[in-house]
């Protein structure tokens, strides 16, 4: 950490990371599993289930919320290649997403299916940010 306990932030790669996760989940929720995940929720296919323009601005938001913080992690965890960011977004995939998902499909009685897509793209998210933020420092 820098002086004063403040982390100093590559902002382009903060950006990078969070887009990242929109790039990851147009190609995961598209051609890779979109139709899966269409069953799986019981969308109507053809119909829009939320207003786009507002959905992804939110997501971005957040996602940059995610990267900020990933980017702190990574930092105090002195990640400096691919290797080490991809073992940091698995760790906190499977320490703060898959236990929150697992534990939410539970109580609410989500579809294995649904719950193995949306676990699965937030696992390579995670990955994919963490490699970004610890090699683009």
């Amino acid at each position: 950490m820098a002086q004063g306990g403040t982390v100093e932030l590559n902002y382009l790669a903060v950006m990078a990371a969070a887009l990242s996760g929109l790039v990851v989940g147009a190609i995961w929720y598209g051609p890779l599993f979109g139709r899966q995940w269409l069953l799986a929720s019981q969308a109507e296919s053809g119909r829009p289930r939320f207003a786009f323009p507002g959905v992804y601005s939110v997501a971005l938001l957040l996602s940059m919320i995610a990267a900020i913080i990933m980017a702190m992690i990574i930092h105090a965890f002195h990640a400096t290649n691919a290797a080490q960011g991809a073992l940091v977004g698995f760790l906190m995939w499977l320490g703060l997403i898959a236990t929150v998902r697992l534990t939410e499909a539970l109580f609410n009685r989500t579809s294995l299916r649904m719950v193995l897509i949306d676990a699965g793209y937030r696992l390579v998210w995670t990955v994919v940010m963490g490699m970004i933020l610890a090699v683009w420092r």
